[in-house]
């Protein structure tokens, strides 16, 4: 016969068995609505470390940099509850960058803890902590429950210098939310002073730390504490801190702009999503939703500014981009070799009189990536070769002189049909050996091929058909000077070839036109 359990009992027995679960089925059987997809690695990561924190231990700081959207805050959030409700941690500080980005986080940790899922395990958590005079602390920016387990919202405009409840300090700070995309350097220091000389020093002992946030521009706190310390642009403090990422939303990501009769629409061609739940149409919707510059600093964390003494820039290629191409009267591929294994850059361009002027057009950027075959990259000149209709391929052959007209040449793609005895059968679509190729030296340096068709944009004559991310990156980031990128090359050969690149036009540039 079962001995007579009291109350008390019961739910002694009930905390043993609750605390003898591992972090996974804390998360199923208590959180079950605010965990939506099947966790990915990051997400795991962040829980392991939570689920090692102990009353009297000091972890070190987390950092998690991760792209909008994947759970960032979420998570945060449930550490909270999860280290609270549990006993592991008094009095949590959520600082975000303003009072009313934090209180609206404070009320989604107050809903968590009065959800059925968390009351059912955890009672005194939905439970506010009443004073003697018969106060209830539940309010906006702080509650605090029945067994004492305290949330505070801090805005960085908050003093905090010693803050404390009673003769706690806070032993876990939360960083949420904390850059801003348009953050100026004066707006990041007096972000940081507040962190270093206020935050952070208000923490007990064994406090835990966690950042989470995206990085949403160059020199952000995020970015900071994302760089190994020691090194330039890291942050000094909190150096013992474990990062996670910066993970991209998709890893090798490529994308085009599509035009479907009317509409237009942005396209993923290529990538590997890293977060499950999220696959590369929800990511494409993503993108079509806020846009492909919004994406690319949000969920990729492409923060790097074009670089000031680049030849173009952002703004020049989205002034002169189209949806739709023109008849063109000449398409070429222009390539830059690999010299073996490496990245090949592979650029169709063709040409179209506009208003008796003659335009440029980029219609195909099919360049390979690093580590690629020599045989795979000269199947891969064929294939932008057949796909756009090419008139004819240049190449450089500065690097191993004949090598690259060789691989091309003994180049073959085919198409894999089904016979009338149903059968499968290769059709040769294009063997190297027919196509007309154009060899080019850079007899002058690839600087000065570059410099009159940077002139072709900015006189804006030059017109990207679509997005080309990987080129475009190339040419905002790359200095003269610098060992020229592929995909640039490639482009620079088509352009050039075309006509279009005249150097004496280049010269002359900024003068009136004939």
């Amino acid at each position: 016969m079962l001995p007579y359990l009291t109350e008390q009992d019961a739910a002694e027995l009930d905390k043993l068995i609750l605390d003898a679960l591992s972090w996974r089925e804390r998360l199923q059987l208590i959180f079950p609505r605010y965990i939506w997809h099947e966790l990915s690695q990051p997400h795991i990561e962040l829980w392991e470390w939570i689920d090692a924190i102990e009353p009297d231990t000091t972890p070190d700081p987390f950092i998690a940099i991760w792209p909008r959207g994947r759970g960032k805050s979420t998570h945060a959030e449930i550490a909270a509850v999860d280290l609270g409700g549990r006993n592991r941690r008094l009095y949590c500080m959520y600082v975000c960058g303003t009072q009313d980005q934090a209180d609206k986080h404070v009320a989604t940790i107050t809903n968590m803890m009065e959800s059925k899922d968390v009351t059912a395990k955890w009672p005194h958590m939905g439970e506010p902590k009443v004073g003697k005079n018969g106060s209830r602390s539940w309010n906006r920016s702080i509650v605090t429950t029945a067994n004492g387990f305290t949330v505070e919202a801090v805005g960085l405009n908050k003093a905090v210098r010693g803050q404390k409840i009673d003769w706690a300090r806070p032993d876990l700070i939360i960083f949420d939310d904390i850059d801003e995309r348009h953050d100026t350097d004066n707006a990041v220091k007096k972000k940081r002073e507040i962190i270093t000389t206020s935050i952070l020093p208000a923490g007990a002992p064994n406090c835990a730390v966690l950042f989470c946030q995206n990085l949403i521009h160059d020199g952000s706190i995020a970015h900071e504490l994302s760089q190994i310390p020691g090194n330039i642009g890291a942050a000094d403090y909190l150096t013992n801190r474990i990062v996670s990422g910066p993970h991209k939303a998709v890893e090798e990501l490529d994308y085009t702009l599509e035009a479907d009769g009317d509409k237009i629409h942005w396209h993923i061609t290529s990538g590997v999503s890293n977060w499950k739940g999220f696959g590369l149409d929800v990511c494409e919707a993503e993108m079509n939703r806020v846009g492909p510059n919004s994406f690319d600093v949000e969920s990729q964390h492409n923060i790097d500014a074009d670089s000031p003494n680049a030849l173009l820039s952002s703004e020049i290629f989205d002034a002169t981009r189209i949806t739709e191409c023109p008849d063109l009267s000449v398409i070429v591929i222009g390539v830059d070799p690999a010299g073996g294994a490496g990245q090949c850059g592979i650029v169709a361009a063709g040409i179209a009189r506009i208003n008796n002027e003659w335009h440029g057009y980029t219609i195909d950027d099919n360049s390979t990536p690093y580590g690629t075959q020599a045989s795979q990259w000269g199947e891969a000149v064929l294939w932008c070769y057949y796909r756009n209709k090419a008139d004819r391929i240049v190449v450089e052959k500065n690097f191993g002189g004949d090598m690259a007209t060789n691989t091309i040449r003994q180049s073959k793609i085919y198409e894999t049909v089904i016979d009338e005895n149903g059968e499968e059968k290769d059709i040769l679509l294009v063997g190297g050996a027919n196509v007309y190729i154009t060899e080019v030296s850079a007899s002058r340096g690839k600087e000065v091929r570059a410099q009159p068709v940077a002139a072709v944009f900015q006189r804006g004559r030059g017109h990207h058909v679509g997005y080309y991310p990987k080129l475009e990156k190339e040419w905002t980031s790359w200095e003269p000077g610098e060992k020229s990128p592929d995909r640039l090359d490639a482009e620079v050969w088509a352009y050039t070839d075309l006509g279009l690149a005249d150097t004496t036009w280049w010269i002359n540039w900024g003068q009136d036109d004939d």
